[in-house]
């Protein structure tokens, strides 16, 4: 999963169109088999307005030397360099329920990890045009629920189809804090409240256990300091950030 942040009208629209453009790459990279570009929402979680300017990449691949590559590949420094910050974690994932766009096939790996119990989740639904009203007007007290919620590291609401298809991507310092606020707040009422009334056509909770990271968000590597091994950076490439608008 990665995040990458552009300030500045400029810097957004060459950034964004430099990914659409990755996007064709990607999809036929024989490595990657499953693959999203996504818009950032504001707030933490699940959020209808957008938040301009921050763009998510999710990419499944089958080998993690692949996934390497990529990253330090021209293609992706090029729009790197030319970013604010850029983040990234790499996830094995540890346990499934649900399918994304069908997608559901995933190599499991152990569900426990060397890194002091972190734990990554993806949480993605897409939601029913007759159930719209209903669940917007739920997310508003999650989102006031989560924010500051004991053992939450990072989270960041992303989404294919504003309102339509939603996901959520957090880190958590354990699976307690993460299940707590999973099953015992409002959350887990609102969400069951949704399954009740079909309110979904498509959705998916996977759980990861971060392996390694890359850049910074905020100024910062939010896992070094959990002791996640960083990936060693690619040489920098000499593209001038166009000045912010």
């Amino acid at each position: 999963m990665t995040f990458i942040k552009f300030e500045g009208i400029l810097n957004q629209s060459w950034g964004i169109s430099k990914l659409l453009h990755l996007r064709f790459t990607i999809k036929k990279n024989k490595h990657v088999e499953f693959f999203k570009l996504l818009g950032a929402g504001s707030g933490l979680g699940y959020r209808a307005w957008p938040k301009y300017g921050v763009i998510g990449v999710f990419m499944v691949w089958d080998e993690i030397d692949e996934a390497k590559a990529f990253f330090h590949s021209d293609r992706f420094t090029n729009i790197s360099a030319t970013s604010s910050e850029q983040y990234t974690v790499f996830l094995q994932p540890s346990s499934s329920r649900g399918t994304w766009s069908g997608f559901g096939n995933w190599r499991f790996g152990s569900q426990e990890n060397g890194n002091k119990g972190l734990v990554c989740a993806l949480t993605r639904a897409t939601i029913k045009r007759r159930f719209l009203y209903d669940f917007w007007k739920m997310v508003p007290s999650i989102s006031m629920i989560q924010k500051n919620y004991p053992g939450l590291i990072f989270s960041q609401g992303v989404g294919e189809v504003p309102v339509l298809e939603q996901a959520t991507f957090t880190i958590w310092e354990n699976t307690q804090s993460m299940e707590e606020f999973a099953y015992t707040t409002f959350h887990g009422k609102a969400i069951q409240r949704v399954r009740q009334a079909n309110g979904f056509k498509e959705q998916m909770f996977t759980r990861f256990n971060p392996i390694m990271s890359y850049g910074t968000w905020e100024g910062s590597n939010l896992l070094e300091k959990y002791g996640v091994p960083v990936m060693e950076s690619p040489i920098p490439v000499a593209i001038p950030v166009v000045n912010s608008i």
